[in-house]
């Protein structure tokens, strides 16, 4: 190969080598560029990601500093409750009750300070061999103050509870129990309100004597009580009535809640061997007995929504002065022929309530007892009508004023009642 050959493919070896360099530059080049493109969007995507991480990192670091100020910030004050205290045994307690202060100025009528109307004086007739023309006159008390406590056991397969209620309405301003009881299951042991009397159906009155022709007597008693259905409920028992009766009164109720929670009905039963006894110079003798009974029927109908509400009671009575308020003398004893008759007597209380506005609310109501055939010296008929006004400024406190107005006929005359009252109330 001749010089000159060699150095023509020389030229050409380093043309093409030049070449070849100049195109792996450039496609090197050409590949950075994308590489360096696609780190770029890779990095973007990444700080991205960072971001959101730290805005999720600062949210829940906002959301658990609320947590922790929530959990170290006081709760809001509340009052003071013993629903959550528990008994020796084990028991829940709930304590309730009121502190209740009461004055009354009678016109005229009985001596004391809540109205008696069986009681008044007969236009200057002796009562109870006293003549008492009773007028004039102020009262004050506190006595009504009540304190209770409702107990509950947790037992497993049982309904297990109790109830102790006192006030100070005893003698002399003494402590009086009116409710003290346990309940099993259906069954109550102790002393509660009678069966036979609808404290439910009662018209609101403020005055401590309670309504004339109802009856809020509290007796010791076994009682058993269910359900029919959702709003049918009954209830049958013996209760220690009258103190002479040898053995104890039969009782029974039965109730009925009216639908849309428009009120209920209900209807009582009593049944009771009725004793009378005379005894002169400590010597005791026509023991007689019979069959005393009472029926009853109550209501209370909420009409025009809950703004004005109905209560209404009725009661026939034979051979009884224990369960039903101001009623007496069950039996009439004639030792000369030895006959022993029972009396027998009507009762009846109507009141409206209507409520002018959440505090404000006012009822009108009249009760009366009619007697068949009243004997010499006893009531023929006893009757009341009242008016009050109660104010609840607050919701644990009501005030309240009434006028209440009863007249009692025996013996063709007629004893009159006439006073008026005013009560504050705490409820706890």
């Amino acid at each position: 190969m001749s010089l000159k050959l060699s150095k023509s493919l020389v030229k050409q070896g380093l043309a093409l080598s030049v070449t070849a360099l100049m195109m792996t530059a450039a496609n090197a080049a050409s590949s950075d560029k994308a590489e360096i493109q696609q780190l770029r969007e890779e990095v973007a995507q990444l700080k991205s990601l960072i971001q959101q991480q730290q805005q999720v990192q600062q949210r829940q670091q906002v959301q658990l500093q609320e947590v922790q100020t929530q959990a170290v910030a006081p709760a809001p004050a509340q009052a003071p409750t013993l629903s959550g205290l528990l008994s020796k045994s084990g028991a829940s307690v709930n304590i309730y009750g009121f502190v209740r202060a009461d004055a009354e100025y009678a016109f005229k009528g009985a001596d004391g300070i809540f109205n008696a109307p069986n009681k008044v004086d007969l236009n200057g007739v002796p009562v109870n061999g006293v003549v008492n023309p009773n007028k004039d006159r102020f009262y004050a008390t506190a006595k009504t103050t009540r304190l209770g406590l409702d107990f509950k056991t947790p037992v497993q397969g049982a309904d297990v509870g109790g109830k102790i209620e006192v006030d100070f309405a005893g003698s002399n301003d003494g402590l009086r129990i009116r409710h003290a009881y346990l309940t099993y299951n259906n069954w109550l042991f102790g002393q509660t309100t009678s069966s036979f009397l609808s404290t439910d159906t009662q018209p609101e009155m403020i005055d401590f004597g309670s309504p004339l022709g109802v009856g809020t007597k509290r007796t010791p008693m076994v009682r058993y009580a269910d359900k029919i259905n959702v709003n049918t409920a009954y209830a049958v028992g013996l209760e220690q009535g009258r103190s002479d009766n040898r053995f104890p009164s039969a009782t029974g109720k039965i109730s009925y809640k009216l639908p849309d929670g428009l009120g209920l009905v209900n209807a009582r039963a009593l049944l009771q061997e009725t004793r009378g006894r005379l005894v002169e110079a400590g010597k005791e003798y026509n023991d007689k007995t019979d069959l005393g009974w009472g029926v009853g029927l109550g209501t209370n109908i909420k009409l025009l929504k809950d703004q004005l509400i109905l209560n209404a009671d009725y009661s026939h009575v034979k051979g009884d002065d224990f369960y039903l308020l101001f009623s007496e003398n069950a039996a009439t004893l004639n030792t000369a022929k030895k006959d022993y008759d029972l009396n027998e007597f009507d009762a009846v209380t109507v009141g409206l309530t209507y409520k002018l506005n959440p505090k404000w609310r006012s009822t009108l109501g009249y009760g009366a007892i009619f007697y068949d055939d009243a004997k010499a010296g006893q009531n023929d008929k006893i009757q009341q009508g009242w008016l009050n006004v109660l104010y609840n400024p607050v919701k644990p406190i009501t005030l309240g004023a009434e006028y209440i107005y009863g007249e009692r006929d025996a013996d063709i005359r007629t004893g009159r009642d006439s006073r008026l009252g005013v009560m504050a109330k705490y409820d706890f």
